[in-house]
């Protein structure tokens, strides 16, 4: 029998070995590869059309977390004093913090948050580079 990978966009999406209808409609914008004698190529892998090669997929770094994860990564009294601050700032940085249900890492404005925290003396900048660094394993576990 024979064994295909449907390609899209470099990546291995569907596997396909003859029986019943494709398993995603093909179009121009599919690529098939017989790889009934190649069993290391699975779906989730990527493929190199020029060397007709099979590659593990790039890892992909998440980078969005929950208001409840940012919370977990800070101390009690960071939090207390970040959440009593009378610093316009810091209230309008906690207002849109509290009212978020998901937070990018990514987001420039989370960088410019981290700043803030920093500049106003609620966190050091090797806390702040700490959280950060708890944040992303948290958004990649």
């Amino acid at each position: 029998m024979n064994r295909q990978l449907q390609i899209k966009n470099g990546l291995a999406q569907n596997e396909w070995s003859g029986g019943g209808g494709m398993p995603i409609p093909p179009d121009a914008t599919w690529t098939f590869v017989d790889v009934t004698d190649r069993p290391e190529a699975v779906v989730g892998m990527t493929y190199d059309s020029s060397t007709d090669t099979f590659s593990p997929a790039p890892v992909v770094v998440r980078t969005i977390v929950t208001p409840a994860q940012v919370v977990s990564v800070l101390t009690a009294a960071e939090w207390q004093i970040a959440t009593t601050s009378t610093d316009a700032d810091v209230v309008w940085a906690m207002a849109q913090f509290q009212l978020a249900t998901r937070i990018d890492l990514a987001d420039p404005q989370f960088a410019t948050l981290m700043a803030g925290l920093v500049s106003k003396g609620i966190v050091t900048a090797a806390r702040a580079a700490e959280i950060q660094s708890d944040l992303m394993a948290l958004a990649n576990a």
